[in-house]
C-alpha cells in the first residue's frame, strides 16, 4: 500500500527472535517491556521489512503423514515419520515396513518424478491416506481423487497421476493474531496476513525475505504492548518449524490521519476533467491576425 508519511515522528524497528518469545500452539507471543506508543493525533503504520528462517522444518506432520493401501482386500496403513524428506527414502520406508505376504513394491521414477506400485494382485489406495498432495494423487476442487486402482499390463501396477511434491510449502504466510488487517485469501476469508514469503531456496539453507517495496498497514491501535505472530503454509495450515527460530524485522512508522474530505476519485481523469480542466476565457484568447499581414 502506498502511504504518504506526513509526520516527523521517529520511526521504530522491532527485531523479533522467535526464541525469545513464548510459543503456544505454533503462535509466538512477544511482550515488550517498553510499549510502542502512538504520538498524539497520529496513526501507526506497520510493515515487514525482513524475515528469515532455516529451511529445515519437516515435511510430514500429523495432518499429512498417512498412506493407506489395500491389496486383494488386505489393508496396509503406514504412518510416515518426519525424518523422511525425499521420494527415494519414502519408497524405501514403505517397502521396508509392509506386512509379510504383501507383494506390492513402491518404485520412484526419477525421469517422470512419479510413484508406481507394482503388485502380484490388484491394489488400490484407500480413503485413510492423508499425504496425497505429496505422493502425487490428483486433486479436483481441493478434493483428493482416490477412485483409482491398479491395472494389469503385463502385471498389476498403479501409477499415481501426478508428480510428487516433497516441498513442505511453496510460501510462508506471516500472520498477526492481534492486528486487524483486512487481507483476503483464496477462499475469500479475511486474514491478518502481514506478508507472504516465497520459498525459493534449497532445503538446508536459509529462507531470506526482504521486499523491494514495503506493504504498509494502518492499524487502529494506539499502543503496542504485545504481538502474537504465527506462520502458516500455502494451504493456510500452521507451519511448525520445530526447534528452529525465525527472525522478523518489523518497521513501525507514524502518520497523521488522512483528510476525510479528500475526494475519493482525486487523481483520476474524471476528477481532472470535472474539477481541474479549465478552458481559457474569451479575454485570454489570442487576437486573430489576418493572413499575410
Amino acid at each position: 500500500m502506498s502511504i504518504s508519511l506526513n509526520s516527523n515522528s521517529q520511526l521504530k524497528t522491532l527485531y523479533l527472535n522467535s526464541q525469545l518469545g513464548t510459543k503456544t500452539n505454533n503462535i509466538y507471543n512477544f511482550e515488550f517491556a517498553t510499549p510502542i506508543i502512538c504520538p498524539l493525533n497520529q496513526q501507526i503504520i506497520i510493515s515487514v521489512s525482513e524475515f528469515s528462517v532455516p529451511y529445515v522444518f519437516p515435511l510430514f506432520n500429523s495432518s499429512n503423514n498417512v498412506i493407506a493401501t489395500s491389496e486383494s482386500g488386505t489393508p496396509y496403513t503406514l504412518t510416515i515419520p518426519d525424518t523422511i524428506r525425499n521420494p527415494v527414502d519414502f519408497a524405501a520406508y514403505w517397502n521396508g515396513n509392509k506386512p509379510v505376504g504383501y507383494t506390492s513394491t513402491l518404485v520412484y521414477n526419477k525421469q517422470t518424478f512419479k510413484f508406481t506400485f507394482f503388485s502380484t494382485f490388484p491394489l488400490s489406495i484407500t480413503t485413510d491416506t492423508t499425504c496425497g498432495r505429496i505422493i502425487g494423487l490428483e486433486y479436483i476442487n481441493n478434493v483428493v481423487q482416490l477412485s483409482i486402482g491398479s491395472v494389469v499390463n503385463p502385471t498389476w501396477h498403479l501409477e499415481l497421476p501426478s508428480t510428487v511434491n516433497f516441498r513442505p510449502t511453496d510460501q510462508i504466510f506471516i500472520k498477526s493474531e492481534e492486528l486487524t488487517l483486512n487481507n483476503v485469501n483464496s477462499f475469500g476469508t479475511i486474514t491478518n496476513t502481514l506478508a507472504r514469503v516465497p520459498v525459493n531456496t534449497m532445503p538446508g539453507s536459509i529462507i531470506f525475505y526482504r521486499p523491494v517495496e514495503l506493504n504498509k498497514f494502518i492499524i487502529p491501535k494506539k499502543t503496542i504492548q504485545t504481538l502474537k505472530i504465527g506462520l502458516t503454509d500455502a494451504l493456510q495450515k500452521p507451519l511448525d518449524i520445530g526447534s528452529q527460530a525465525f527472525q522478523l524485522l518489523l518497521k513501525v512508522e507514524f502518520m497523521y490521519p488522512l483528510d476525510d474530505e479528500t475526494p475519493y476519485d482525486k487523481g483520476s481523469i474524471p476528477y481532472f476533467m470535472k474539477n481541474e480542466l479549465r478552458l481559457p476565457d474569451e479575454s485570454e484568447e489570442e487576437e486573430e491576425v489576418p493572413f499575410g499581414v
